[in-house]
């Protein structure tokens, strides 16, 4: 009997001194908080990349408006800048009078600094996209007559990229009928 007790007495010690984690607890631990980092970083990803859309949407519905416009009684063209903030903004001017200087709008903010906005000339592929830099702007301006985008501001402007989070998109502009398509494009390298 002596030897029963003394057995139990080394494991009552052994198991009272044993105060670190089993491998087993720190797999659970670590698989816990690498769901949890992937979880964050999925919500931070679909933000930034809402952000992007809604600059898109925003801008597309800024040339729809400057379309409206010129057709009707108005001339007008749209301007598409970047402020000292990083914010993107467009501006809409309307000719009230044939000949005379051009009122201008009040600004419309389409972005903030954390959606790249790029803008491509005709002819060149969406991974040529010149950045819209601090001081930039693109001008957007309609035929009155047709519709259509105007010759000059096409050959400047014949698409606009935004890219946010892991969201990226193309708002080509198709010349002879003035509409502009919203596309969803593959990420760039």
């Amino acid at each position: 009997m002596p030897d029963l007790d003394r057995q139990e007495c080394y494991h009552d010690k052994t198991y009272i001194t044993n105060g670190g984690y089993s491998l087993v607890e720190l797999i659970i631990v670590i698989a816990i908080m690498a769901a949890l980092m992937g979880g964050v970083f999925f919500s931070v990803s679909m933000v930034f990349g809402a952000n992007a859309k809604t600059c898109a949407n925003n801008i597309q519905r800024a040339i729809a408006d400057c379309k409206v416009t010129t057709m009707g009684k108005q001339d007008a063209y749209l301007e598409l800048y970047r402020d000292a903030n990083g914010n993107v903004y467009t501006k809409l001017y309307v000719y009230e009078k044939s000949g005379a200087a051009p009122t201008e709008g009040e600004p419309q903010k389409m972005g903030n600094s954390r959606v790249y906005v790029g803008y491509a000339k005709a002819g060149e592929s969406v991974e040529a996209a010149q950045s819209l830099n601090e001081g930039d702007s693109v001008v957007i301006k309609f035929d009155r007559s047709s519709g259509s985008f105007d010759e000059t501001a096409y050959t400047d402007c014949a698409q606009i990229v935004v890219r946010g989070g892991s969201k990226n998109y193309a708002l080509e502009f198709i010349q002879l009928t003035g509409k502009s398509e919203l596309k969803v494009i593959d990420p760039l390298p």
